[in-house]
């Protein structure tokens, strides 16, 4: 019986060749692994698998991520990005304007153009000797892409691939913060600070935006181990060498940060205080994710100074911008607290209706976070009740 059909993925191709190359197999080399599991898959299939000319279906796919030892939820996020990024289509053809192009629509919070523009400028890119650095950089800004969107996994990988390829200082000190986002955010605090140390050694004196970004990491990660005079240093350390960059999204991006600390302290006047001058530094430069988030923030420090009516305006206004269509994790914070707020307001049904969105989204952001474990537990109660 054949295998069941799946959509040809170009992202999910590009995995899959990216992956044996890095293993430095060729394609009869593959037909000769595959013969050894017991279903062979002939050199010419897997070129056409490669170049997403044909449909591997559900069996071989798993049979050829078992073989490269890729994790399957890798491929799934590659499917998931690639779904969102198929609402736009970039006519450009050159790889460098692509990526500009990808990165302005990212600062704006132009998510399905943002994606569209980053598979594409990695395809675009040249595999060979000549392009190896213009190629990592492209799978270096994709795997940022996929990990501020949830898909830790995916940016894990391609991040460990990037590694083994032995890449220039400048690049390495870009991946190995990178390294440390996602480990943080995949729980692992130990892993996220040895990954950020190496970068502060590697870094040159003169790199502000990435001895900002060093800053950053560093606050984030003693925030979380409750040390906030330490994370309040670092932090505002990584402003002034964002602003030494002249980088302003990055200078917002700390922004946030510095609110999540108020909230820590059990400081919600302060920090609904921090978030809205980062509302205004978004709005200024047109950084519409960090727009979004600076509001999701202002609602949650209003539910903290009991204000839920005020919260829930505010949140409702984030859920009818069009720009959070496609930013999942916004999604999820806004939902979190619009339920939380229509509980507060007795709104039982609408709080139900709010956990179950919430709900949805749960899969796309960081599963350490409170509000990801506090809904968790909220739906497993309503499973126990409901059985």
């Amino acid at each position: 019986m054949p295998s069941k059909p799946t959509l040809a993925s170009p992202a999910v191709a590009g995995l899959l060749r990216d992956r044996r190359r890095t293993l430095g197999w060729t394609l009869r080399q593959v037909e000769a692994l595959s013969r050894e599991s017991g279903d062979p898959i002939p050199h010419s299939t897997l070129a056409r698998i490669e170049a997403g000319r044909f449909d591997p279906g559900v069996r071989r796919l798993r049979q050829l991520l078992d073989l490269y030892q890729l994790p399957i939820q890798a491929a799934g996020e590659v499917l998931d990005l690639e779904a969102i990024a198929a609402a736009a289509t970039p006519i450009e053809r050159d790889p460098e304007q692509l990526r500009r192009r990808a990165l302005t629509a990212w600062q704006a919070g132009r998510i399905a153009e943002a994606l569209a523009c980053f598979l594409a400028y990695r395809r675009r890119v040249p595999n060979d000797g000549a392009h190896r650095g213009m190629r990592q950089e492209a799978i270096l800004v994709f795997a940022v892409a996929a990990g501020t969107l949830g898909r830790a996994h995916l940016a894990r990988h391609m991040l460990d691939e990037l590694l083994l390829e032995n890449p220039g200082e400048d690049l390495l000190v870009r991946i190995l913060i990178q390294e440390s986002v996602v480990w943080r955010g995949l729980g692992s605090a130990v892993a996220a600070r040895a990954f950020v140390e190496r970068a502060a050694a590697l870094v040159r004196p003169d790199a502000a935006q990435y001895r900002g970004w060093i800053e950053h990491q560093r606050g984030l990660i003693q925030l979380e181990e409750r040390s906030f005079a330490e994370a309040e240093a670092s932090l505002e350390r990584a402003i002034r060498l964002q602003r030494r960059a002249r980088s302003a999204h990055d200078v917002g991006l700390v922004h946030l940060a510095l609110v999540r600390l108020r909230f820590e302290e059990g400081r919600p006047k302060d920090a609904l205080a921090v978030a809205r001058r980062a509302e205004v530094h978004a709005k200024r430069h047109a950084f519409n994710r960090l727009r979004l988030s600076a509001l999701v923030d202002q609602a949650r420090a209003l539910q903290e100074l009991g204000s839920m009516r005020a919260s829930r305006d505010v949140l409702r206004s984030v859920l009818a911008d069009s720009m959070v269509a496609d930013d999942n994790r916004t999604s999820f914070y806004a939902h979190v607290y619009l339920w939380k707020a229509e509980r507060a307001l007795g709104n039982a049904a609408r709080a139900a209706l709010e956990l179950s969105e919430a709900g949805y989204y749960l899969q796309f952001v960081d599963q350490t976070s409170a509000e990801a474990a506090e809904v968790r537990g909220q739906r497993a109660r309503r499973a126990r009740t409901t059985a």
